[in-house]
């Protein structure tokens, strides 16, 4: 009983020693910014079709992406881009960029300055033209611009201060031929409060490409950026010391601070953790007992160092057969492997040892091991390792059990993973992250989760992972091990997944969305309603699928309950809703027609960069509608719609240019910008050219091109090319004349809401000697015509109602019965009522349309 008693009271004054070491013992890392969701937008372009090929940006940017996504940053990579490819990609990028914490570009390859901007130039960029710039490049603000918006810090690093390779010396600019800036290098750019914008060389300056792999800039910035707990201006620091020293003093990197706070890459995790006072008993008399001690380890899997600061006074310490000396540094992991000796040791003996554990950010913590000498140890340590054997069997158990398969929702924030709760038996253990999606964001409560990170037990149900957008489809793994003992890792695979309303109503361009989208006649209400109604109800704090589910509406006829939805969506913060409420009151559906009202709107869309609102507000300052006149903000922005790829920009500038719309006609200016919306596929786009090339309007005439695009656009959907290829069927142009095909196309246009196609259809029909039948025809589509004719932007004469009245009444009569036909009784009831029986056609063709087309988000 004496020496129980004093084996208490000493473990007890050992528990003070330790707790007194402890509160010394912890070095604290510089505090750094909270964590939060950072985003980079990687890219790198070596291969160009006509410029000078680039050794390195391709290679560079694969290191600095697997840089970044070690720094935790959701990296966005293009490759050797052509302009669609970058427009796709940046797109991709300013999706994900939404509440971010800090938002990244890291550009390698040929840019240009022009007008005091500079721009990032594609692999398929010729430069060989005054148009070239404005559609073949990207102007960089326009991506930094909406960074700024999105983010609290942005950091821009621009690795493409090459020579000037290209052949053109003046480029537009807007209104402006505007000469190629410096020949050497690129503009200055100055940052705003939160930025920071590096150079790999000093403004107007050239950057080398170096002898190897990389780029030394690019070199040097991805060992810099490795390493731990650097702030960032340190970090640029040593790149510009060691781009000095690499280029011999030729090329000396440059940057402009504005940053708020400190920004590490790398920065410093929590101190490592260690059991601060751990008892483990040996059997007296034994000569090497391994000590079941539990190793030490940090959140993000570091190299840790031990440091053995004190050890017991009897009995022998030895690793790996050797005795320990006082001071010996050794792997945290080689703690598990320490044996003691405890011959000649008198039961009853305790012994300390007292070590440090350091990892690479300078932190230390310290823990002490009492070492106590029992006649029954043995038995101890036999029961131990018994509960370690039931321990490693539970967690094999538990890893062949975890799910293969979580779908994981894109664009709703971190989805729970939903992984079971680790059994209680090995709730002590820890696992390893040995394999981790290269894209996307892993996060165990608020901690974003890397590679070889370190995971307690309680950690793993409650991970989550929050896809990046543009990965449906893609399969991505997660791959997790026991941390210190040998047993078979177990992978989950998370696999991104569209939620049904994005696939049924997302808007193209939408730069809150998180897929390419539908146009408005691609809609199918029946799939959209109730997909985007349970989207909401299982997300009710994302805008984004209120604002689809008002599309539905739109295309599902309810338009006064669309228009309350989209603006529930804007007063939620759906930047794209601004546009989609301001088209409502420009075509007045549900609400007065009110131009200067929708200008008032959409102001507020532009102002957020939407490519939509740009377009909507550029379009009425040039024209000066609803709002004053400003051609040269108009056009500007409008440019800025075309850059973000809004094909209805492209298609307004080339009209501008070639028809010389309160600007010098340019014909062939106008041509570049149908023919950027040609390469994107547009319907609009293959419309124009197909004019130019029927008209030979500053093209060489080319019937057969035109027959072509017409064809192409019309089969697209575009409402006014069947009523162009009627024409040229009907008159055998460039191709024989075939009247079953004209009126195959006109009626096509009609049905679509073209006024000409119908005027044209009607025409046909009038045309026809003696038939009785053809003068109905005739009187349908005349009405159809007047119906759909718009006010201001239509036929000013109304040809078609003129021509209407002076049909014979039988057939009026005959084409009123089949509109009535198509209508129900209430319905014919709510029309307006009139006497005269041309008025009343015109009404009912109007009412029997919009009953099968009554898209007001189509024209």
């Amino acid at each position: 009983m004496p020496k129980f008693h004093c084996v208490k009271r000493l473990c007890a004054y050992l528990l003070i020693i330790a707790a007194m070491l402890l509160s010394i013992g912890t070095v604290h890392a510089a505090i750094t910014e909270e964590s939060g969701r950072r985003v980079a937008l990687v890219i790198g372009n070596s291969v160009y079709k006509t410029l000078p090929s680039l050794p390195n940006p391709a290679n560079d940017v694969e290191e600095v992406a697997t840089t970044l996504r070690a720094a935790g940053f959701d990296v966005t990579i293009g490759v050797n881009v052509d302009r669609i490819g970058l427009e796709d990609t940046v797109r991709r990028f300013l999706r994900s960029t939404s509440n971010a914490e800090a938002g990244l570009i890291y550009y390698s390859g040929h840019g240009i300055q022009v007008g005091g901007q500079n721009f990032i130039v594609p692999v398929d960029a010729t430069l060989e033209t005054p148009y070239d710039v404005e559609t073949q490049t990207m102007p960089l603000d326009l991506i930094l611009n909406h960074l700024k918006q999105n983010s609290r810090v942005q950091l821009i690093f621009l690795d493409a201060c090459r020579n000037n390779p290209f052949n053109a010396q003046k480029f537009w600019m807007a209104e402006k031929l505007e000469p190629v800036g410096a020949t050497r290098g690129l503009a200055r750019i100055d940052s705003d409060l939160g930025s920071l914008i590096a150079f790999s060389t000093e403004p107007g300056q050239v950057a080398l490409d170096g002898t190897g792999a990389l780029s030394p800039y690019s070199e040097s910035f991805i060992k810099r950026a490795s390493e731990p707990n650097r702030e960032i201006r340190q970090v640029l620091t040593d790149v510009r010391r060691d781009v000095i020293a690499m280029t011999d003093g030729k090329q000396v990197p440059w940057e402009n601070s504005s940053l708020m706070d400190s920004f590490y890459f790398i920065p410093a995790p929590p101190p490592p953790s260690v059991e601060p006072m751990q008892q483990v008993s040996v059997p007296e008399g034994a000569a090497t007992t391994r000590l079941p001690i539990a190793p030490p380890h940090d959140e993000t899997g570091s190299a840790l160092l031990v440091t053995l600061n004190q050890l017991p006074k009897i009995g022998k310490l030895s690793f790996d057969g050797k005795p320990v000396e006082h001071g010996a540094k050794m792997p945290a992991a080689a703690l598990t492997a320490l044996t003691y000796d405890s011959s000649g040791v008198a039961a009853g003996t305790v012994g300390l040892i007292g070590y440090t554990v350091s990892d690479p950010y300078g932190q230390a913590t310290q823990g002490v091991i009492a070492i106590t000498v029992s006649a029954d140890a043995g038995a101890k340590l036999a029961q131990l390792e018994q509960e370690k054997q039931v321990r490693l069997a539970d967690a094999d158990a538990y890893l062949k059990e975890l799910p293969r398969d979580v779908d994981t929702t894109i664009g709703v924030g971190p989805v729970e993973a939903s992984l079971p709760v680790v059994p209680a038996s090995t709730a002590e253990m820890t696992f390893k992250v040995a394999a981790l999606p290269d894209k996307g964001t892993l996060r165990a409560g608020d901690r974003v989760i890397g590679l070889g990170h370190v995971l307690e037990a309680a950690d793993i149900p409650a991970l989550s992972y929050e896809p990046q957008i543009g990965t449906e489809n893609q399969p991505f793994a997660l791959t997790l091990q026991a941390a210190n003992d040998d047993l078979p890792p177990a992978t989950v695979t998370f696999k991104p997944v569209l939620n049904a309303c994005d696939t049924s109503a997302a808007a193209p361009l939408d730069l809150q969305g998180v897929t390419s989208g539908k146009l408005p006649n691609e809609i199918d209400p029946d799939d959209a309603l109730p997909a985007c109604t349970d989207a909401i109800k299982a997300y009710p704090e994302v805008a984004r699928f209120v604002y689809q589910l008002g599309r539905a509406q739109l295309a599902n006829r309810e338009t006064k309950t669309a228009f309350a939805t989209i603006k529930k969506a804007m007063d939620a913060g759906h930047v794209r809703a601004i546009d989609q409420l301001s088209s409502l009151y420009i075509v007045g559906a549900s609400v007065p027609a009110n131009p200067a009202k929708a200008n008032e709107i959409v102001q507020a869309g532009a102002k957020k960069n939407d490519p939509y609102a740009l377009y909507t507000y550029g379009k009425s300052l040039f024209y000066g509608r609803g709002v004053k006149s400003d051609t040269q903000q108009g056009l500007k922005l409008m440019l800025q719609s075309a850059d973000l790829g809004h094909t209805f920009a492209m298609n307004e500038l080339g009209y501008i240019f070639l028809n010389g719309v309160n600007v010098p006609a340019d014909p062939q200016r106008g041509i570049r910008f149908y023919e950027a919306g040609l390469a994107r596929n547009d319907i609009y786009s293959m419309n124009n050219l197909a004019l130019v090339y029927r008209s030979g309007k500053a093209v060489p005439q080319d019937l057969g091109k035109a027959l072509e695009l017409f064809t192409k656009a019309a089969e697209g959907g575009q409402p006014f090319a069947p009523t162009n290829l009627g024409r040229m069927y009907r008159d055998g142009i460039g191709v024989d004349a075939d009247k079953a095909a004209a009126v195959k196309w006109l009626e096509m246009g009609a049905e679509r809401g073209d006024y000409w196609g119908a005027l044209d259809r009607a025409r046909l029909a009038k045309n026809e000697v003696a038939d009785p039948e053809s003068m109905v025809i005739a009187a349908r589509y005349f009405a159809l015509a007047a119906a759909v004719n718009k006010p201001r932007i239509g036929d000013t004469k109304n040809q078609a109602l003129a021509e209407l009245k002076l049909l014979p009444s039988a057939a009026k009569k005959e084409a009123e019965k089949a509109f009535s036909a198509e209508l129900t009784a209430q319905e014919r009831t709510a029309l307006p009522k009139t006497k005269s029986l041309d008025v009343k056609l015109v009404e009912l063709a109007r009412a029997t349309w919009v009953k099968r087309n009554p898209r007001y988000d189509l024209f």
